[in-house]
Parts: structure tokens; sequence; C-alpha cells
């Protein structure tokens, strides 16, 4: 499959909007701010800003990559509309990025061949996960994204990884975040690797670029079947359940 010309990238899947144009020609374009709630509001306009810094029109776009999570729900459901509604006007293929893929990607830039364990911030006292791996510079992730607790990742890690993980890279937002559980759960032979983790948030350049090599794999979608990558299915009781919930409460109070 021949590799398009012209790739645009987006991520929100974190506290960050990052948002590049892939020219094919060696150059790269990217703006990143903060994004947030911010994000559905700045991300068209950030596009239209690089493409008036690059001289070329939305039409000379030829494929569209946004980071699909693991990530904040809002941010996630921003990039995913933005790439179906501009896949379906330009009719252009989409590539659906694992965040933590392009977190590793623009993490180790140079790496040809190796692994690096990426961990975000998840919240809700958790964190997501991957083991990202480079083979003749192509990024695969070796597994899927998970969503664990600190402790629960640190016997995961040390199950797959061993008591010393080496050389290995640790990048992403969630080892300053839970450095004290990280650093409990996982013993000594993970503490010089832990002192250099290193806080990468996801960019849109490395989204372009994994997005492009995708496409080449035969991996791109038509933008009505882009889906972001949740991991964590439910985040929020719904209202029937906080009702019941406020039921039980009275119930367990009421006397016998």
């Amino acid at each position: 499959m021949n590799s398009p010309s012209i790739v645009l990238g987006f991520d929100s899947s974190t506290e960050w909007l990052s948002v590049a144009l892939d020219l094919g020609d060696g150059r790269v374009l990217e703006r990143t701010e903060p994004g947030g709630s911010r994000a559905s509001q700045r991300l068209l306009p950030l596009v239209r800003e690089l493409l008036a810094q690059s001289g070329r029109a939305l039409d000379e776009v030829a494929l569209i990559g946004f980071g699909a999570g693991p990530g904040a729900f809002t941010g996630l459901r921003a990039a995913c509309a933005a790439a179906q509604g501009l896949g379906r006007g330009l009719r252009r293929p989409v590539v659906p990025v694992p965040t933590l893929l392009a977190v590793a990607a623009a993490a180790e830039p140079a790496l040809r061949e190796g692994r690096v364990l990426v961990a975000d911030d998840a919240r809700m006292g958790e964190l997501y996960w991957a083991c990202a791996e480079c083979k003749g510079g192509s990024w695969r992730l070796a597994g899927a994204s998970r969503v664990q607790s600190p402790r629960d990742a640190a016997v995961s890690w040390r199950q797959a990884f061993g008591d010393h993980p080496g050389a290995m890279p640790l990048c992403g937002n969630a080892w300053a975040e839970h450095a004290q559980a990280l650093g409990e759960a996982l013993g000594e032979g993970w503490a010089q690797a832990l002192r250099a983790a290193r806080t990468v948030a996801p960019q849109a350049g490395a989204v372009a670029g994994l997005a492009r090599a995708a496409h080449a794999r035969g991996e791109s979608v038509e933008a009505a079947a882009a889906r972001p990558l949740y991991v964590r299915d439910k985040v929020a009781l719904t209202s029937d359940e906080r009702a019941r919930a406020r039921l039980d409460g009275h119930a367990h109070k009421s006397p016998a």
C-alpha cells in the first residue's frame, strides 16, 4: 500500500492537546498546548493553523491518525469525533493509534530494537500500562493495554520482566504520580529503572508516524469504523445505580 504524502495526527488523551502534520518529506509540523476541557474547542483551529503554516489545503491530507486511548474519556471522544468528521468529509482513511504506543514512540524516537514499558495515570487510584516493542524501527504493542492498581501492575511487571528489568526504558505520566506505591511493590531491583523513568506525553508527530506505518500494513479503517480504546469500561455509576445506592443506604440506616 502506497504511503500517503500528508498525514494529519492528533491526540487529546491526556491533559495535553497535540496536533501535527507529517508532510512526508521528513518535515513534521507540530503544536502542543494544554488540553483537557479545551481540547474539543481547540483541536480543529490548531489543524487550520498548521495547514496555514505549511501552505497546504485540508483536502491534501491523505490520512488521519488519532490517539485512540486509553486516556481521559472526554479527550478520547473529542479526538475520535474529529477523526470521524474529517475522515468522512474528506473521504480519507483513519488510523486509531494506541495512546501508550504513541508515548513509547515519542520517548524513544531513535530506538530500532527493544521494548519500552509505558504507564499513564488512570486516576481512581489506577494506571494504564502496556509494553511497546520496536523491531527494525517498527513499533507494535506486545499485548493489550491494561488498567490496574499500582500494586497489581507491579505484580504483572515482575512476572513479565523479572525482579531486575535492566535498562528497559520506563515512560509515561504515571511514574511520579504513583512513585511510592510502585517503589514499595517493585522492590530494590527496579529502583534504578524507576529513577530513570521519564514523564512523556503522547505527541501528535508520533501519532502521525505510527498512523503512516499502520496504513502501509493495511491497518487503516473507514472513518465511520474508528472507535476510541477505553480499556476501563466503567468510570461512574449511572443515575439509576446512584438512586439504588441511596435507597440501600437509607435501608441500612433504618431500624430493624
